[in-house]
């Protein structure tokens, strides 16, 4: 699976499990906290999703084992 250097962050973020919102993700990747932080997240999240790496969980993302899988495999 050929994951983008950004795409492997954004899995290592939600890595731990716990769920993460925007900020979470923004935080992780040193950015700051701007208004365009959840499109950034949500434009990052959307080929995961689609793959079925991370799911939505109530606001944020999780990481699923298919994505512990992808991580492990990188």
């Amino acid at each position: 699976m050929n994951l983008t250097d950004e795409q492997t962050r954004f899995l290592q973020i939600l890595s731990d499990g716990k769920k993460k919102t925007y900020v979470h993700v923004v935080k992780g990747f040193g950015m700051p906290l701007t208004p365009m932080a959840p499109t950034f997240t949500n434009n990052l999240a959307r080929p995961l999703l689609k793959m079925k790496l991370v799911k939505r969980a109530g606001g944020g993302y999780k990481i699923t084992d298919a994505g512990r899988a992808a991580l492990k495999g990188t």
